[in-house]
């Protein structure tokens, strides 16, 4: 498994773990009536703040340790960081999901609020499109990976 396998497997189970959170903390705050006012998408938005640093820290510690306990298992002295033509090849495939996910996420939402659906409900459209879309960008690579091509 190189280096860039192990980091979007990592991305993976990350990705799903805060995506779990999320939908929890909505019921919550749906249940708790956070979400009964004016200030119902602030509520929403000071929620989804906390969540691109938490993101960013998972995904980096989680990276490390799971580098760290491969190496021990495997007895693998020092991993590859070499990137090549093949490596790019795949973040392009895994950037293209990323892009018609979030993409049709957006246009999803813009259509939802046409049909009067309130801003709270685009948001959340467009966050879990973007959601979907890393986590589909991170299937597409690692598939290409094990394929090989």
């Amino acid at each position: 498994m190189t280096y860039q396998d192990r980091n979007t497997v990592v991305s993976i189970f990350v990705n799903l773990a805060v995506s779990a959170f999320v939908v929890s903390r909505l019921l919550d705050m749906n249940a708790s009536g956070s979400f009964d006012g004016p200030d119902a998408v602030n509520n929403w938005a000071r929620m989804v703040i906390w969540l691109i640093p938490l993101g960013v820290v998972a995904t980096i510690i989680g990276t490390i340790l799971f580098n760290i306990g491969f190496a021990i298992v495997t007895h693998e002295p020092k991993p590859s960081f070499v990137v090549d033509e093949r490596d790019k090849m795949f973040e392009r495939r895994g950037s293209y999901a990323i892009i018609i996910f979030a993409g049709a996420g957006f246009v999803s939402a813009v259509v939802a609020m046409a049909l009067n659906a309130s801003a709270l409900t685009g948001f959340n459209i467009i966050y879990f499109g973007m959601a979907f879309g890393s986590l589909s960008a991170d299937i597409v690579k690692f598939a290409s990976y094990r394929r090989g091509y």
